[in-house]
């Protein structure tokens, strides 16, 4: 099994994404900071809507601390919002509405 981290603070969007990635046999982890990550995380989604983890210095800590693959989603993706975080270390910037209907796709792609 995989393990991936979500940093999202929205009940109901984390309810949505993590039984999605339960159905294809990933083990979900909730986490507030960079020491929540599970073991061997292979996988981080961040909502990029959330003040918390929209921290530029938060995504770029988290990337060169874990090495994992960043996803991150926001309301709105823009040139300058997928330079930025591209920038700062996320792999994949989705808008907000299509993170859940490609969730499964990303993964079988990222988990090859």
């Amino acid at each position: 099994m995989k393990n991936i981290a979500l940093f999202i603070k929205d009940f109901k969007k984390g309810t949505e994404i993590s039984s999605h990635l339960v159905d294809i046999g990933m083990d979900v982890t909730f986490s507030e900071s960079i020491y929540d990550l599970p073991h061997h995380c292979k996988v981080a989604i961040i909502d990029l809507n959330e003040e918390k983890f929209a921290n530029k210095q938060f995504v770029s800590q988290l990337k060169s601390q874990s090495g994992v693959t960043l996803i991150g989603y926001i309301d709105k993706v823009t040139k300058g919002i997928l330079d930025d975080y591209k920038s700062t270390g996320c792999d994949i910037i989705l808008p907000k509405a299509s993170i859940e209907k490609n969730i499964k796709k990303i993964f079988k792609e990222i988990l090859k």
